[in-house]
């Protein structure tokens, strides 16, 4: 078995799915540049079975200890049978983290220190409440301390996410850190964080109907009414993906909605990501997508007053990297030898 690698995630655009969608997940995942995050306290099954029917794709797995209505807190550390578990599948390993509510400092101590005795390859898992980004200084330190714990890290944003803008404005400035950042539990976003930085997003799973024009999850009766009231705009809403096959995504199963929503995402995403070589050209091609379907959801609202305009897209769109520091997109800046690095930015 060929040892894994967190650099085997770089620049994927992966599904976060439960155990019993995985199955479903894994056979359109592998049509694209994708893997899988499970999400569960009890993996091993599923890895096994998906491996066995011939998924190479990467897998992490994520525990999810930090969610639900009684979450696990950060100060209460890491589990070595959970990261042993993974390893022993063959896996790069997630670890087990409690809840990081804004401003735990000792609770993010707590989670670098005791990761720092799992062996690798193995990323921390960082479950940030949306405050953190509230305030500029808390991100700045936060970038410090990661730079200086030197250990590749999964973000998982719990709250209000990108609805706000200091959100996507801080996790811009995360992105900045040297190490490997993974966002996970995100929506289309996920794919805006790899065009900035992220080493790999992670699309989490949602029961909408995912319209590629307006970079969204929607209902289908809504997008029934859009269709109906834009005549003007037909050519908008047709969908080539496997399940719509050239038609308006409006007549399908549950199941059939799940796996368009997964093909034109990762479609997008394999389209985006495929200028990973060229740092420039894929944030701006993330950005004219968002200014894309901002024009389009404007356009929208003055035909079907009051339809909410996405804020987070205007975030992306006008979205500025920091002047200093940034990160290369989809090259790997993770290097755990303790001597000085070697910036490639300037190589």
């Amino acid at each position: 078995m060929t040892q894994p690698r967190v650099d085997d995630l770089l620049c994927r655009l992966l599904v976060q799915c439960a155990p019993e969608q995985a199955v479903a997940a894994a056979d359109i995942a592998t049509g694209y540049r994708s893997g899988l995050v499970l999400t569960g306290p009890k993996p091993r099954n599923t890895v096994r079975h998906l491996r066995r029917t011939g998924h190479d794709g990467p897998i992490l797995c994520d525990a999810g200890r930090y969610a639900g209505n009684h979450p696990l807190r950060a100060g209460a550390g890491l589990r070595r049978a959970w990261t042993a578990e993974q390893h022993d599948l063959g896996l790069v390993a997630l670890t087990d983290s409690g809840f990081l509510a804004p401003g735990d400092w000792p609770g993010l101590h707590r989670l670098l220190a005791d990761a720092r005795g799992h062996p690798p390859p193995l990323l921390v898992m960082l479950p940030l409440g949306a405050g953190w980004f509230a305030v500029p200084a808390w991100i700045d330190r936060l970038v410090a301390t990661l730079n200086s714990a030197r250990l590749p890290v999964a973000v998982a944003i719990i709250g209000d996410s990108f609805a706000t803008r200091y959100v996507t404005r801080g996790l811009i400035r995360l992105l900045t850190v040297t190490v490997p950042v993974v966002l996970l539990r995100a929506d289309i976003g996920a794919l805006g964080a790899v065009c900035h930085g992220a080493h790999a997003g992670a699309l989490a799973t949602t029961s909408g109907l995912f319209v590629p024009a307006l970079l969204g999850h929607h209902r289908p009766a809504v997008l029934a009414r859009i269709v109906a009231r834009t005549p003007d705009l037909a050519r908008r809403w047709p969908c080539g993906c496997p399940e719509c096959g050239g038609t308006v995504p409006g007549d399908l199963s549950p199941d059939g909605i799940y796996r368009h929503s997964l093909h034109a995402q990762l479609s997008l995403g394999d389209r985006l990501l495929a200028t990973r070589h060229d740092v420039a050209a894929m944030t701006r091609s993330w950005r004219v997508h968002c200014d894309d379907a901002l024009s389009l959801h404007e356009e929208i609202a003055g035909l079907m007053p009051p339809w909410p305009v996405p804020p987070a897209l205007r975030w992306w769109r006008d979205a500025q990297p920091p002047s200093v520091g940034a990160a290369v997109p989809c090259q790997s800046t993770y290097n755990p030898d303790p001597r000085p690095r070697i910036d490639r930015r300037t190589s």
